[in-house]
């Protein structure tokens, strides 16, 4: 999907779902200690959470991550140029520049994941949107069958993830959104604090961090590990979230 498409053309081809009233409409304001630091100049940024699926938010990122993939994509056939000819060289070195997601096209995520099971999540800072989080519910939770959330798909933009040559500009911007997305499902959805997952194998080592617990792969998911949070670990980042 072309990034050069405008705001009307993308609105006219997809059907959004608007922000639900209230809670979930529009920006959450800042508190003051909701900041991030770069990484590269040491300056702390405010940032806020857009709750719901909006066509500007979908094009600004679409827009600004696949201008940021092109780049590290150049940097990558650049520092191999036998990458072209080579496969295995190829899907290494996708892992090691942070792109083991390369293939998502989120205008193609807006088209699809826009009922009323789904809600979006974007962590916006220093005029971009530095994160994105999709969850889905309710799911059967695998440990007592309760009714949780499941995150559908977390990404940070590509200038936030590591890779030779370059430090993350902010860190925890993932983290921050299952923050905000468990708040709400407990507070809004309802739900008993609790989470589910299927994990990219790059990302593995972060859930864990978090404190999820691991399953085995499955292979109605691509053979993608699964993961869970039990209720004292998603209460815990609910509690850490910002929120008014």
């Amino acid at each position: 999907m072309s990034s050069s498409l405008t705001l009307g053309q993308v609105a006219g081809r997809y059907t959004f779902v608007a922000p639900e009233p209230n809670f979930t409409q529009g920006r959450k304001k800042i508190m003051a200690d909701s900041l991030l630091r770069c990484r590269h100049t040491g300056i702390d940024h405010p940032y806020e959470i857009q709750v719901g699926l909006a066509p500007k938010y979908v094009l600004k990122l679409n827009t600004d991550w696949e201008a940021e993939k092109t780049k590290i994509l150049q940097e990558m056939f650049a520092a191999y140029p036998d990458i072209a000819d080579d496969n295995a060289l190829f899907i290494q070195q996708v892992l090691a520049y942070g792109l083991a997601d390369l293939g998502w096209r989120w205008l193609d995520k807006a088209l699809c994941l826009n009922s009323t099971e789904y809600h979006w999540f974007f962590l916006t800072a220093d005029e971009k949107i530095q994160s994105v989080c999709i969850i889905y519910h309710p799911k059967q939770s695998r440990m007592d069958g309760d009714k949780i959330f499941y995150i559908d798909y977390l990404a940070s933009a590509y200038w936030n993830r590591d890779r030779p040559g370059h430090v993350k500009k902010f860190g925890n911007v993932g983290k921050i959104l299952i923050s905000y997305a468990s708040y709400f499902a407990t507070h809004v959805l309802g739900y008993r604090p609790g989470f589910c997952l299927h994990s990219l194998p790059t990302a593995e080592g972060f859930y864990k961090k978090l404190g999820m617990i691991e399953f085995e792969a499955d292979a109605a998911k691509e053979n993608l590990r699964y993961y869970e949070a039990p209720p004292q670990v998603a209460d815990k980042l609910a509690g850490e979230s910002i929120h008014v």
